[in-house]
C-alpha cells in the first residue's frame, strides 16, 4: 500500500523500533479480517464462523467473505457485519459493571449502526438508546438497522450535537464516535488514504474538541463519556483524553485487559487510551478512551422543548392492536403521520421529553396506521420481539426466501388467504399478504434486494 510519506514520519514515535514499524507497513498490505456480531435472541448458526472476537462475547470472526446480501439470516437481524476493533465497545460496557435497567445511552454519530447495534444487543431490551445521525440519508440506514434488532428501547434522531446539549444532565453514558481522519481504515478504504493529508487531521481534531464541548452538558454528573476514533494519530486521540480532563475535569478511567489481546495503552498527560494496531490486533485500527463525569463542566440554561409530536392512542385503537402485539409492559404513541409506536411503558416520559428538543425519525417499534379499523402492519413489527405468536406465518426456502427479499415472488404455497409473516429458518423476514394466485408483498422497497440472484444460492443455513 502506497501511504502518504506524511503520514509515515510519524510512525517512529509510535513504536518502540524500527522492527515494529516494518511489522505495522506489511500488516497494512495484508488482507482484512472478516468479522460478524451474533444477535443473541435471533442467531440460528452458520458453518463459516471460525473464532471468536476476544473482547466481544458474541463477536466472530470469519473464514472467508461471503455475500452478505445473499443470507436471508442477515436481512432478518441475525447478525450484523462489523469491524471486529469496534466491537471494543462491548468490553468497555461489561467492564463498567453497571445496572442497565436505567440507563439512558446516546451514541452521538451512530450511522451505519455498527456500535448502536451492539450497544442495543448488550442492553437486551433494558434502559433506553439513542441513536443519532446527523446527515438525514445516513440515519435512515441507522433506522432500518436498528429495527433489525428487535427492540422497542430505541429511539433514531437526526440532529446536530449542538441540539443535545439543551437536555442537560440527562445520559448516563454517551458514546462520540468522532469523526477522524480514517487513519485506521487505509487498509479496507484506499479511498481513506487519498482524502488524508496533515491539514485534514488539524481539521478533524478542531470539530472533535466542537463536538466534545457541545455534547458534556447533556452527561449526567458521574455519568461516563467514551470517546473513540478510527484513526492512529495523537492529535485526534490522546491529545483530546487530555483535552477532557484539563477543559472539562473529566476523570480518565483505566480497564483491565488481557496482554494477549494485544491492546496498546496509549498515556497522555493525565489520560490513558487504548489503540487497535493491525500487526498486534486482528482488526483495523480504532482508538478508545473512557471518562467519568466529575460535575466540573459548566452546564448549561436548559432552554423549553417545543410541544412532543407524539399523541396517545384511543382504546380502540389499542384493542385492534392487541391482535398483533404482545406485552404487557410497553406504552403506545401516535406520530404526525398516524403510525403508531410501541415503546417501554417506563420510557415514556424520556421519550416524550427527546420528541420536545430533537428531531426523532424512529421511535420504540413502528407497529403501524390504523385505516378503517385495520391495522396496516409496519415493517419493523415483523421484525421485533414483540409481534404477536397467533399472527400467521409461512416458512420460504432459501430461494423463495431471496426473492421474497428482491421483491419477485409471486406467490406461496397457502391456501390461507390473509396477512402473513414471512419466516426463513425460523426467523421473520417481512409481512405478505396472500391473495390466493399471488402475494402482495410489504417488504419496504428501500430495504429490497437489488443485485441479481444467481442459479445456486450462497449460504446454507443449519442450527
Amino acid at each position: 500500500m502506497s501511504l502518504p510519506e506524511d503520514f509515515k514520519k510519524q510512525l517512529p514515535s509510535w513504536f518502540r523500533d524500527e522492527k515494529e514499524v516494518e511489522e505495522f507497513l506489511a500488516a497494512m498490505d495484508a488482507s482484512s479480517p472478516v468479522s460478524v456480531r451474533l444477535n443473541p435472541k435471533k442467531w440460528v448458526g452458520d458453518v463459516r464462523l471460525k473464532s471468536q472476537v476476544p473482547w466481544c462475547t458474541p463477536g466472530y470472526y470469519m473464514g472467508t467473505r461471503p455475500v452478505f446480501t445473499l443470507d436471508p439470516i442477515f436481512h432478518a437481524g441475525g447478525y450484523y457485519v462489523q469491524e471486529a476493533s469496534s466491537m471494543f465497545i462491548w468490553f468497555i460496557l461489561e467492564s463498567l459493571q453497571l445496572d442497565k435497567t436505567e440507563l439512558k445511552i446516546l451514541d452521538l454519530s451512530a450511522a451505519p449502526g455498527g456500535k448502536s447495534t451492539l450497544m442495543a444487543s448488550w442492553l437486551g431490551g433494558k434502559g433506553l438508546l439513542v441513536a443519532n445521525e446527523i446527515v438525514k440519508n445516513r440515519a435512515y440506514t441507522l433506522k432500518y438497522n436498528l429495527m433489525k434488532e428487535g427492540y422497542t428501547n430505541t429511539v433514531v434522531t437526526n440532529n446536530a450535537p449542538e441540539y443535545f446539549g439543551h437536555i442537560s444532565n440527562f445520559f448516563d453514558i454517551i458514546l462520540v464516535d468522532a469523526p477522524c481522519s480514517g487513519e485506521g481504515m487505509f487498509r479496507k478504504d484506499p479511498e481513506a488514504v487519498h482524502h488524508w493529508s496533515p491539514d485534514n487531521v488539524r481539521h478533524c481534531a478542531a470539530r472533535q474538541q466542537s463536538v466534545l464541548k457541545d455534547i458534556i452538558p447533556s452527561l449526567k454528573d458521574g455519568g461516563i463519556l467514551i470517546y473513540s476514533t478510527c484513526t492512529y494519530n495523537h492529535s485526534e486521540n490522546i491529545d483530546q483524553a487530555d483535552f477532557l480532563v484539563s477543559e472539562y475535569g473529566m476523570e480518565s478511567v483505566e480497564i483491565n485487559h488481557p496482554p494477549s489481546w494485544g491492546i496498546t495503552e496509549i498515556h497522555g498527560k493525565n489520560s490513558t487510551g487504548y489503540q487497535f494496531y493491525p500487526h498486534k490486533t486482528r482488526g483495523e485500527g480504532f482508538f478508545a478512551s473512557i471518562f467519568r463525569n466529575l460535575g466540573a463542566a459548566k452546564k448549561t440554561h436548559q432552554p423549553k422543548g417545543k410541544k412532543s409530536n407524539l399523541s396517545s392512542v384511543d382504546k380502540k385503537e389499542i384493542r385492534l392492536l392487541d391482535d398483533w402485539v404482545t406485552g404487557h409492559d410497553v406504552a403506545y404513541f401516535k406520530d404526525v403521520a398516524g403510525t403508531i409506536h410501541v415503546v417501554p411503558d417506563t420510557q415514556v416520559d424520556n421519550i416524550l421529553l427527546l420528541d420536545s428538543y430533537l428531531r426523532m425519525i424512529y421511535c420504540g417499534v413502528s407497529a403501524g396506521v390504523i385505516n378503517k379499523n385495520i391495522l396496516i402492519p409496519d415493517h419493523s413489527l415483523a421484525l421485533s420481539y414483540i409481534l404477536a405468536q397467533n399472527v400467521p406465518k409461512i416458512e420460504l426456502e432459501t430461494s423463495s426466501a431471496l426473492k421474497y427479499l428482491k421483491k419477485t415472488l409471486p406467490a406461496i404455497d397457502s391456501t390461507q388467504k390473509s396477512w402473513m409473516v414471512a419466516t426463513f429458518d425460523g426467523l421473520n423476514l417481512g409481512f405478505l399478504k396472500n391473495i390466493g394466485d399471488r402475494i402482495n408483498n410489504y417488504l419496504p422497497n428501500e430495504n429490497k434486494i437489488l443485485m441479481e440472484l444467481p442459479v445456486q444460492v450462497q449460504f446454507k443455513q443449519k442450527r
